[in-house]
């Protein structure tokens, strides 16, 4: 079997040796920096369409956003198929089903990409009306929308090619392809809206190609990896990698659009409650999304841990690693919470002098930031079953958890007490629901039979009794 040298092996994290949490670490910090250069990006392209546009190009880019940003959620979700299968083989050592897998998965998203293109461009029109788009907004948000669903293949082309890499261990190039296209984007940005005066068109077409780019670079990444390599004249479709893909990403992808979707319609509460809820509930948002950067990109690498150890047989890696990193996320949370609803009012502050606005912004990070505590152990549970293949169970949580609990509550509440906390109070009870449930699962499912069988070992139940 054919492997790297020395010098590339090191820009991979081997998560089947080491510290466990230390291995983990050292594999979110890139992602958590990227998470940073995209917000920061989103700010900049915010501030050139604002001044380069007008307010009504804000508006309209904000009214495509929800329906686009439920697109990019499904194909994250979806390209988990992808990131769990390779970190298996590449913990197996299987060069063979990993190269199987990724042209597989490969022809997969070209086709969907494509086909979801098309179809949007012709839709847009469509969707907008559903939206109650106002005429005044309808001819930007339309020329928008028509361009960034032109650049759908290359999203979808990126997440999946990018959890390739995540999958062996690599999360520094993502790092590098965001600082790179986050620059060109702002670049082309300005020179397509300020200077060439293409409008919203101009940011759009932007977007698109730094999509482009970014498929281009972590393709050239590809190309370096034996076990990555993609040659376009001679992409196979396995019909078997394709029903595994799709059993670990499907699941997954549904979960994403549910959870945009329950957001959706979340905010339609928010907004009865007025102007101020809203700014409130939007800056409050904005701050708790910062302080969750570290812990996202922890929870975004115990997947492929969990994946890469089971190829490998490491079993008794995958339960010290859960509880290393809720200890990790348990700490980390702990004092980025504290800081948070220490300094509330003078982060707020940062985004209006409206006091109404920082009145309702210090209620939601009253609530919501405690609720923290509850995910730092839920999240780590179930990215660990995520990562064991079993995708189906933390579908059905997530479906129970927004759809059943949280939105049934919300509407219960709501006709006791007109207040906008019982907004915040029914995403406190969905997780605590969801908790016990993942605990349950955790514990007693089957997903750890399952997992023992794909590490290709015997269902050992003292190694179980001292994981618990």
């Amino acid at each position: 079997m054919s492997v790297q040298p020395e010098k590339k092996e090191r820009k991979r994290i081997d998560f089947t040796e080491g510290v466990p949490w230390q291995r983990i670490l050292l594999f979110a910090y890139p992602l958590m920096l990227s998470s940073v250069l995209q917000q920061l990006y989103n700010t900049v392209s915010g501030i050139i369409v604002g001044r380069g546009v007008s307010h009504v190009g804000l508006a309209a880019v904000g009214l495509a956003g929800p329906f686009l940003r439920v697109l990019t959620s499904f194909f994250m979700g979806i390209s988990l198929g992808g990131n769990v299968l390779v970190a298996q083989h590449y913990g197996a050592k299987d060069q063979e089903s990993c190269m199987r897998t990724v042209n597989t998965a490969t022809i997969l998203a070209v086709a969907t990409g494509t086909v979801l293109s098309i179809v949007g461009i012709l839709m847009s029109p469509t969707i907008l009306h559903w939206m109650n788009a106002p005429e005044d907004l309808f001819p930007m948000a339309l020329t928008y929308m028509r361009i960034t669903f032109s650049g759908i293949v290359f999203q979808l082309l990126y997440n999946m090619m990018a959890g390739f890499l995540r999958g062996m261990g690599e999360s520094r190039i993502q790092l590098f392809v965001l600082a790179v296209t986050s620059v060109v984007n702002a670049a082309l940005c300005w020179i397509f809206v300020i200077f060439f005066q293409w409008g919203i068109a101009g940011a759009a077409i932007a977007t698109v190609f730094s999509q482009f780019l970014s498929v281009a670079l972590v393709y050239v990444r590809l190309q370096n990896n034996p076990w990555t390599s993609i040659n376009v004249k001679k992409l196979q479709f396995y019909a078997p990698e394709a029903k595994a893909f799709l059993k670990i990403g499907l699941p997954t992808g549904i979960q994403q659009v549910t959870m945009s979707l329950t957001g959706m319609i979340v905010m339609g509460f928010i907004t009865g409650y007025g102007t101020a809820s809203i700014a409130g509930n939007s800056i409050g948002n904005t701050i708790d999304m910062y302080m969750m950067m570290p812990v996202s990109a922890l929870n975004m690498s115990v997947a492929p841990f969990t994946a890469q150890n089971i190829g490998a047989g490491r079993m008794d890696r995958v339960f010290k690693g859960t509880r290393q990193v809720i200890v990790l996320i348990l700490s980390i949370t702990a004092c980025l919470a504290s800081a948070v609803l220490f300094f509330k009012v003078p982060l707020l502050r940062m985004f209006t002098d409206n006091e109404a606005t920082i009145a309702a912004g210090s209620v939601m990070l009253n609530i919501m930031v405690p609720v923290h505590f509850i995910t730092a152990i839920s999240s780590p549970l179930g990215d660990t079953i995520r990562g064991s293949g079993d995708t189906i169970t933390i579908m059905i949580n997530g479906l129970m958890t927004a759809v059943f609990v949280r939105i049934p509550v919300l509407i219960a509440l709501s006709q006791v007490f007109a207040r906008i906390e019982v907004v915040y109070f029914s995403h406190v009870i969905s997780q605590l629901y969801g908790l016990c449930f993942l605990m349950f699962v955790f514990f007693k499912g089957k997903w750890r039979k399952n997992a023992f069988e794909r590490a290709g070992l015997a269902h050992n139940a003292s190694l179980e009794a001292a994981a618990d």
